[in-house]
């Protein structure tokens, strides 16, 4: 049956082997891979996902995330005297975000996203207490999936959020 919306003047999205319907593309844009952009980067994305009509619950979410992965390229994928971009796609389900992360710096250490162990765990009374380590353990509490693959020097991060069916 064709797709011309004329049934209650709904449209459908086209739908894969599985009979799911393929995700809505939200968001694709690149951005030089600093601190400065990469705030920009995340207030145009939840701008964008607020348009989509997310609960500010969400959204919260959605910054912890971005913000701790987008800034961990910004700070860890190039060198400090070297300059290179990052692009985000967010794509979006009826129950789920996906966030895909790419740059060309350096690939992960072990070729692999850390696994996020919160930094308390290895925490020693007599030591001081850690200042970092908490970015890999916030992302993995908050998301349902997380990938990480390098292909032709591409760094490839993705990342799926269960949602709410809230719009």
């Amino acid at each position: 049956m064709p797709d011309d919306g004329s049934l209650s003047g709904a449209t459908t999205r086209p739908v894969d082997d599985r009979g799911q319907s393929q995700p809505k593309l939200v968001f694709d844009k690149s951005y030089p891979a600093d601190f400065r952009w990469v705030r920009r980067a995340i207030q145009n994305a939840t701008d964008e996902l607020r348009a989509e009509g997310l609960s500010e619950e969400t959204l919260g979410s959605v910054e912890i995330v971005l913000a701790e992965a987008l800034n961990n390229v910004a700070e860890h994928a190039y060198p400090a005297d070297a300059t290179g971009d990052l692009r985000l796609i967010i794509r979006r389900r009826a129950k789920a975000l996906m966030f895909e992360i790419r740059d060309r710096g350096k690939p992960m250490p072990k070729g692999r996203a850390p696994i996020g162990n919160h930094p308390m765990t290895e925490f020693n009374q007599h030591d001081a207490m850690p200042e970092g380590g908490y970015g890999w353990f916030l992302i993995r509490e908050i998301v349902s999936d997380l990938v990480y693959d390098r292909h032709d020097d591409e760094n490839f991060l993705v990342i799926r959020m269960a949602i709410e069916n809230n719009t």
